[in-house]
């Protein structure tokens, strides 16, 4: 008779803990569906809900530091990821998000050490190279962030910000060529992406063609009339080209959106304007 008592009392038990973790299942569940809805308290409240009920699910706290970092909130997500850590979570994606949190509250070593993490575990997850490769960049290591961006675009061929990344990383190194390729790929992928019109202008004016250069500046602002800087190397591009009343409307329009460096170029060119 007390075998039997025990044993009921195992099969209530054991009944009980599937049915919490039934329902901290379904808490998540509905807590990524939130934060892809932009309801970000709720989902908070229902994963705190969730690690009440069952805080040694590492699941629990990943999804509760996810709702944070949505939030913007990388400090406070990092408090949450360290418990899902310590709870041995280790999949690719709980090591990027892991990674991001300590590279946005300016940790590059740990934000390093994960994304290495996670690329043992998940060697095809792109947004692990594409992050390492910030970070390279970060400590101005273009040589390594090259590699990692390359590695990126070879597992997701139309991740439009490692062409980006990769364009401005030649553009830095004079390698103007290449990043006209990058820039064309990613105009070929988003017409309408302001950034590839602009580097693909500083990258054909480094290269001596200032008509194509102040082509590609037009687009550039038709698609964001407040790129004060895409103003002032346009500028350059006119006054080069010989149009000097031009240039000076150019350097006008940046001053007057904030860029201080534009009263540095109308001063030298266009008192007489």
């Amino acid at each position: 008779m007390k075998r039997i008592l025990i044993l009921s009392l195992l099969s209530l038990f054991l009944l009980s803990s599937f049915g919490l973790s039934a329902q901290t299942d379904t808490h998540r569940a509905e807590s990524l569906k939130l934060i892809e809805q932009g309801e970000l308290a709720k989902a908070i409240d229902k994963m705190k809900l969730a690690v009440g009920i069952s805080p040694e699910l590492a699941e629990n706290w990943y999804v509760l530091g996810l709702a944070y970092m949505a939030m913007n909130d990388s400090k406070t997500a990092l408090t949450d990821f360290r418990k899902a850590d310590s709870l041995k979570l280790a999949t690719g994606d709980f090591y990027l998000q892991y990674g991001i949190a300590f590279f946005d509250t300016g940790n590059n070593k740990d934000a390093f050490a994960n994304f290495e993490k996670g690329i043992k575990v998940d060697p095809k997850n792109f947004k692990l190279f594409y992050n390492r490769a910030l970070v390279w960049m970060e400590l101005q290591r273009p040589d390594n962030a090259m590699t990692d961006l390359n590695k990126t675009i070879e597992l997701k061929a139309d991740f439009i910000e490692a062409y980006l990344n990769r364009a401005i990383l030649s553009f830095d190194d004079e390698r103007y060529q290449n990043c006209i390729k990058d820039c064309d790929q990613i105009i070929a992928l988003s017409p309408n992406h302001s950034e590839a019109y602009y580097y693909r202008a500083m990258a054909k004016g480094s290269s001596g063609n200032d008509k194509a250069a102040i082509l590609d500046f037009d687009k550039a602002l038709e698609i964001n009339p407040k790129n004060d800087d895409a103003f002032l190397k346009r500028g350059a591009a006119k006054l080069l080209s010989g149009n000097k009343k031009g240039a000076c409307m150019d350097w006008k329009k940046s001053a007057e959106l904030g860029n201080d460096e534009a009263e540095l170029y109308i001063d030298a060119n266009c008192t007489e304007q």
